[in-house]
């Protein structure tokens, strides 16, 4: 579908800055928002890419000038995703009006509404002192990865077209030859909506001209890359976006302006199962955006999650990044950890973010909120050395004996989380929790040698009777006396001999007694297998 509007344009407001938002579809659910504050969102997304629009066409009077501009649009959610103008070098037309060019842009724009989701396509020609414009939607183009997902009510944030000064020290180090004309690519690396930095691509002079000394490019340009820099910003994730920039002598100055935009590094998900990254980036998209729309109540809402509840967001964005990101020592037990998958990474991190004091947990709270809304250069020096610090602690503690206090919140961890898993259990579970409480198949006292795993992991906990219960500790205690210096091979096979005898009692709230055999013959038959391995029965020394 085509549309063509003849407007008047006399320049637009200047875009607002952006920087990326994500929502959190939380196990492919959408956020609990209303109706109309999706519509109040879409309705800001919309006015946002007029204004940038705007800001961009604002200083383009050559007539015949074209240019391509190319979104995502999902919910709501408009995202750039590619640029391209062509025929910039006709004469100079007359002023364009700007509230005929706001108003057609809102009315395309505004159709695509919550419902629609495609590339949207929109085509502008520069006439005397019209621009005309043309629209089409493609519904069946491939989604760009950095697309949002649902729109974000901007805060306000109008920025400057101030050149930076990454990308002010690349144009003043190309040169435009006198008469002649050069190609220029320039990548500005992003992170979500944050410049991470800029390069150079490439830099090439296509026709030498009369010599002479070259020219620097005009301020106009590093303003246009500025502007377009900022539409870009919008999406999100890690990802490189390119602009191909014509160069040449006019007008007595260096001359130029951008071509060409478009993403062409977009880091994918290779730390994660593809489920796992995608409920990740969610995640990560919904805090960005509540970010977006208002730092103090991103912030709060963070605090309310707490460090445990985001471990997923941890854990997805070091898998992702590398093991550099947040100071964890590739190869280490922090670095092994995390890379297990989601169910077995976030449940061991919960756990040992429950052996750290509160004052530390805090300061993983603030340091991680920071560095994923922030950027990881906006840590000072000093919190540098808080985070790294802090994961050392962690490294050191998950192959430290857990103390007395720990292994009863982790007890109490462990009771919560597989309720949770078996809810047929619960209501037995709480009417009498003594009688009732959960196994650990590899116990406390031995978690030390398995760092890498989680002790509270869902296949290494079992509801048993406590009289059953006591009998299987007594093996562990006679084991942890003939054996005080255990390899995590020597638990391992225990654990498995014990699952072997006791397994009928596991999960288990029915007719506990009755299971074919004796609690007490399954003892007797461990206690003859734990002799064969390690020794005589008075090595043990008896119950």
């Amino acid at each position: 579908m085509m549309l063509s509007i003849l407007l008047a344009v006399s320049g637009c407001a200047t875009s607002s800055e952006g920087s990326g938002g994500n929502v959190w579809l939380g196990h492919g659910a959408a956020p609990a928002q209303s109706e109309s504050e999706m519509q109040r969102a879409a309705e800001a997304e919309v006015a946002r890419v007029v204004e940038q629009v705007g800001a961009i066409v604002r200083d383009i009077d050559s007539v015949g000038a074209r240019l391509t501009l190319t979104y995502w649009s999902e919910r709501g959610a408009l995202t750039w995703t590619g640029y391209e103008s062509h025929g910039r070098v006709g004469h100079r037309g007359g002023l364009a009006g700007a509230a005929d060019t706001r108003d057609a842009l809102r009315e395309v724009l505004a159709g695509y509404g919550l419902a629609r989701t495609g590339q949207v396509v929109l085509s502008l020609r520069r006439a005397e002192t019209k621009w005309s414009v043309d629209y089409a939607f493609h519904r069946d183009a491939e989604r760009p990865l950095e697309a949002r997902t649902l729109p974000v009510q901007w805060a306000d944030d109008s920025g400057s077209d101030e050149v930076p000064s990454g990308l002010a020290r690349l144009l003043a180090g190309v040169g435009v030859p006198n008469g002649g004309e050069a190609w220029l690519e320039a990548d500005a690396v992003l992170d979500d909506g944050r410049v991470v930095g800029w390069e150079l691509h490439r830099f090439q002079v296509v026709r030498s001209g009369a010599g002479g000394s070259p020219l620097a490019p005009a301020s106009r340009v590093g303003r246009e890359v500025v502007r377009l820099t900022r539409a870009f910003q919008d999406g999100i994730g890690p990802r490189t976006v390119r602009f191909g920039i014509r160069l040449m002598h006019s007008r007595g100055e260096g001359d130029g302006w951008v071509e060409s935009a478009r993403v062409v590094g977009f880091v994918p998900s290779t730390g994660l199962e593809p489920e796992v990254a995608a409920e990740y980036r969610a995640m990560h998209e919904d805090i960005v955006r509540r970010w977006r729309e208002g730092v103090v109540e991103g912030f709060t809402w963070l605090a309310q999650r707490g460090v445990q509840e985001l471990a997923l967001w941890y854990v997805g964005a070091v898998a992702i990044r590398g093991a550099g990101f947040l100071a964890v020592r590739g190869g280490g037990v922090v670095w092994k950890a995390l890379r297990q998958g989601k169910e077995a990474a976030t449940g061991w991190l919960r756990t040992m973010l429950s052996r750290v004091t509160q004052s530390e947990g805090r300061t993983f709270e603030r340091l991680w909120a920071k560095v994923q809304l922030e950027g990881e250069r906006a840590l000072t020096t000093g919190e540098r050395s808080e985070l790294r610090a802090l994961m050392a602690r962690i490294e050191r503690l998950a192959g430290t004996p857990l103390e007395s206090s720990e292994k009863t919140a982790i007890r109490e961890q462990a009771r919560r989380f597989y309720k949770s898993l078996n809810p047929r259990l619960e209501r037995v579970m709480d009417i009498d929790p003594e009688r009732w409480p959960v196994h650990h198949r590899r116990p406390l006292q031995c978690a030390h040698l398995f760092p890498a795993e989680n002790i509270n992991a869902a296949s290494n906990l079992a509801v048993v009777e406590r009289s059953v219960h006591l009998r299987i500790n007594a093996l562990w205690m006679q084991f942890g006396r003939a054996r005080p210096h255990a390899s995590s091979a020597d638990v391992r096979k225990v654990a498995e001999i014990i699952d072997h005898e006791f397994q009928p009692w596991y999960h288990r709230v029915d007719d506990v007694l009755g299971r074919g055999r004796t609690p007490e013959e399954a003892e007797t038959a461990v206690m003859t297998m734990l002799e064969r391995l390690y020794g005589s029965m008075g090595k043990w020394g008896g119950r």
